[in-house]
C-alpha cells in the first residue's frame, strides 16, 4: 500500500474521456485507499464522476470559459493553493499544460511529448499500439500510473459508473410511465454520431431500424440531443410503421440517459460517448464505426462476447493498408456509405444471438461471421503478453489455437476467456515440433502464426485480411519487422531487414523437424511480402534477452551435437569474434548507440555459449 497523498486528475476533455481517465482514479484508490482524489472536469461529464467512491472532489469547469485566460489563471491559482502531492495530466493540451506549470505539484506525470514534456516530473511514451490487451485509450492512461511505481500488468482495466439503487428504480419508472413493458427487452439506439462524420448513413439506419421492428419482439429507445431532432425525425419517416419505437423517450441530462441506460437491455448504434456509457453499465452493445476510428483505440472490452463492433476495415480492408485519415475524414459520408448493410446485419443477427437466445427461433439462428484465418502461439509463462496478442488477432481469426507448454503463471487462465481461444497443453521439446503441432490443430487453411511478443499495427491487420482474400500464386507470405528493445526501437544492429513467415497455407507449408530453435518454415508455392511491419518487442531488459540467447544456445548446440559438430578454436573465439563484429560494424549497429553494442556483445556471447554446451554434451558422452 502506497503512503497518503493529495492527488489531481486533470480531464478536460469529452465525456468518453472522462469516463476512460476516471480509471485512473479507480486504480489509485485501489493502491492508495486513504489518498484525497481530486478530479478537474468540465461541467457536462460531471455526472459521469457522480457516485465515484474513488473520487473525493470534483473542480468543475465551463469548456468555453476556460478558454479565457483570466478564467484559466484563476483555476490554477485555486489549484495551487491546493498543494498537491501528485499531478496527473492525461489530457495534456495548452491549459492543462499551464495549470500543470503553475501546480507547485511534486510529481507531476504526463506523457513524452516534445517541448512541454519538461514541465513534468515524470513522462510516459504512448504506445504505437496497445500491448496489454486493453484497448489504447485506456492502456495510456493506465501507464501514467508506472512512475509511482505501480505495475500496470494487475490494473483493472474496466471503466465504471455508480447509480444508486434509487436512480436505477427512478429509470426503470420513466420506462413504465412512457408505456413499455419490462418484461420484454428493450433496445437504445444511437442512431446519430457526435457530428456527420461519426453517424453511419441515415437511410442504413432506417433500414436497420425496420430489420430489429420486423424481427425481433423488443421495445426500440432513441438515443439522441435536442439539436438532432431535425434528423432524428428524417430517420423516423424513413420507417414503414413506428410500432414499438418511443422517440420521445430520452434523457434530458446524461445522468437521466444514465438511469434510462441501465433499465435498458442492449446499446445499438453509432460509437461514441453512449455506446462506453453503456459498458461501463456492464450492457451488452453494438458499435458502428467511423471509418476513420478504430476499435484498437476506443473499443474497450470488445474481446468479451458481449459486445461486438462493425467497421469498414473488415468489409474494404484495402483502403487501410496504408489508410490516409485526413481523406476518410474528410469523405466521411463516402466511406460510412462503403459500410454495407448486409454485412452489418450478418454480424447485427449474431450479436443477438449470443446476447438474446430468446428472441431467436432454432430456424434462424446464424453462423458466427468468419474470416476463414486461424492464428496459432505456442507459450510458457506468457502472462504480460497474452492479452495484447489476443486483443489483436482477435481482430481476424475466427479461431485462435493455443499450444502452452504448462505455464506455471496465468497465461492459460487469460487465454480461456476469449470465446475464439482453444488451448491444447504439450510439454516443450523444441521450437519446430511445437509449432508442427499447433499447425495439426487448425480447423483452417490460412494460419497466422506470430510470437507473443509481437504487436500488429492496424494497417497489417487490414492488409492481412486483403490478402487473404486474393492471395494470387502465394501460398506464403514474408512480414518485416520492426526491432525493439526496452520500447526503443533498434534500427540497425541487423534488424533492418528482419523478417520471418507469419502467414501461410497450413496443407502447403511445415517446420523442418531437424531445426529445434531459429526454425525455418519449409513452403511448397511461391512466397510473397506484405508491405506493412510489425513491431517486435522482443524484450524488455538486456537481462531478459541474454536469458533468452541462452536459452536458444542449448537448443542449437543440441542440433549441432546431432550433426555431430565438435567445438575448436575457431568455434570459440573466431565465430564469437566475427559475431560481434558482423552486427556493431558491417551491420551498422554503432548507430544504434550504446544499446547497439550491447546487442553486438550478447549476440557474441550467444555464439561462444552455444559452443560451451556443445563441448558440455561431448564431455556427457565420454
Amino acid at each position: 500500500m502506497l503512503e497518503l497523498k493529495k492527488i489531481l486528475i486533470i480531464q478536460n476533455k469529452f465525456i468518453g474521456d472522462v469516463l476512460a481517465s476516471s480509471v485512473i482514479a479507480n486504480n489509485l484508490k485501489e493502491y492508495m485507499p486513504d489518498s484525497e482524489i481530486h478530479f478537474f472536469c468540465y461541467e457536462q461529464a460531471q455526472d459521469i464522476l457522480i457516485g465515484n467512491p474513488a473520487v473525493d472532489k470534483l473542480i468543475l469547469f465551463n469548456d468555453s470559459a476556460l478558454k479565457k485566460y483570466s478564467v484559466l489563471k484563476k483555476f490554477a491559482e485555486q489549484i495551487k493553493k491546493e498543494k498537491y502531492d501528485i499531478l496527473i495530466d492525461p489530457y495534456a493540451k495548452i491549459q492543462s499544460r499551464y495549470i500543470t506549470w503553475f501546480s507547485g505539484a511534486d510529481r507531476r506525470i504526463s506523457y513524452d511529448k516534445p517541448v512541454f514534456k519538461h514541465l513534468y516530473t515524470d513522462v510516459v511514451a504512448q504506445a504505437d499500439t496497445t500491448q496489454l490487451g486493453y484497448c489504447k485509450a485506456l492502456e495510456d492512461r493506465l501507464k501514467l500510473l508506472e512512475p509511482l511505481g505501480i505495475n500496470v500488468q494487475h490494473l483493472e482495466h474496466k471503466f465504471k459508473l455508480f447509480l444508486s439503487k434509487e436512480e436505477k428504480e427512478e429509470g426503470k419508472e420513466i420506462l413504465r410511465r412512457a408505456g413499455l413493458d419490462l418484461s420484454k427487452p428493450v433496445f437504445m439506439l444511437g442512431i446519430l454520431g457526435s457530428s456527420p462524420s461519426k453517424s453511419w448513413t441515415l437511410d442504413k439506419m432506417a433500414q436497420l431500424i425496420s430489420f430489429i421492428q420486423e424481427n425481433y419482439d423488443v421495445q426500440i429507445l432513441f438515443n439522441y440531443i435536442p439539436v438532432q431532432k431535425e434528423s432524428v425525425d428524417l430517420i423516423i419517416s424513413k420507417l414503414k410503421n413506428t410500432h414499438n419505437i418511443y422517440p420521445e423517450v430520452m434523457g434530458k441530462s446524461v445522468r437521466e440517459f444514465l438511469k434510462i441506460m441501465s433499465a435498458c437491455s442492449a446499446y445499438i448504434g453509432n460509437e461514441g460517448g453512449g455506446i462506453n456509457m453503456s459498458k461501463a453499465l456492464e450492457k451488452p452493445t453494438f458499435s458502428i464505426y467511423s471509418p476513420h476510428k478504430f476499435p484498437e483505440i476506443w473499443g474497450c472490452m470488445e474481446n468479451q462476447p458481449q459486445h461486438a463492433s462493425v467497421h469498414l476495415r473488415e468489409i474494404r480492408p484495402d483502403l487501410y493498408v496504408r489508410p490516409d485519415l485526413d481523406k476518410l475524414l474528410d469523405k466521411a459520408s463516402f466511406y460510412y456509405d462503403l459500410i454495407d448493410y448486409d454485412f452489418v446485419i450478418e454480424k447485427f443477427k449474431y450479436f443477438v444471438q449470443i446476447n438474446f437466445p430468446q428472441l431467436i427461433s432454432s430456424e434462424k439462428k446464424v453462423k458466427r461471421p468468419t474470416t476463414g484465418i486461424t492464428a496459432l502461439l505456442i507459450t510458457k509463462n506468457e502472462e504480460e503478453n497474452i492479452n495484447a496478442y489476443l486483443s489483436e488477432v482477435n481482430k481476424y481469426a475466427d479461431e485462435i489455437i493455443l499450444v502452452d507448454s504448462f505455464s506455471t503463471d496465468r497465461t492459460v487462465e487469460l487465454a480461456q476467456r476469449n470465446s475464439k481461444v482453444t488451448v491444447y497443453q504439450r510439454e516443450f521439446d523444441n521450437f519446430s515440433s511445437q509449432r508442427n503441432y499447433a499447425l495439426s490443430k487448425a480447423q483452417n487453411n490460412w494460419v497466422t502464426f506470430f510470437d507473443a511478443d509481437e504487436r500488429l499495427p492496424q494497417p497489417l491487420i487490414a492488409e492481412i485480411l486483403e490478402t487473404v482474400k486474393n492471395p494470387g500464386n502465394k501460398t506464403s507470405f514474408y512480414i518485416y519487422r520492426r526491432f525493439y528493445v526496452q520500447n526503443s526501437r533498434l534500427k540497425y544492429s541487423g534488424w533492418q531487414n528482419d523478417k520471418a513467415i507469419r502467414l501461410f497455407k497450413k496443407s502447403c507449408c511445415r517446420y523442418k523437424e531437424e531445426y529445434l530453435v531459429h526454425e525455418i518454415l519449409e513452403c511448397q508455392g511461391q512466397t510473397g511480402k506484405l508491405s506493412n511491419k510489425l513491431n517486435h518487442y522482443s524484450y524488455k531488459t538486456f537481462a531478459d534477452y541474454r536469458d533468452k540467447l541462452y536459452f536458444y544456445s542449448k537448443l542449437r548446440a543440441q542440433e549441432l551435437y546431432r550433426k555431430k559438430t565438435k567445438p575448436n578454436f575457431f568455434h570459440y573465439y573466431i565465430k564469437p569474434g566475427f559475431r560481434f563484429f558482423h552486427h556493431y560494424l558491417f551491420r551498422f549497429g554503432f548507430l544504434d548507440g550504446y544499446a547497439g553494442f550491447r546487442m553486438a556483445d550478447l549476440l557474441s556471447r550467444y555464439v561462444h555459449k552455444r559452443y560451451e554446451f556443445l563441448d558440455e554434451l561431448w564431455e556427457q558422452k565420454e
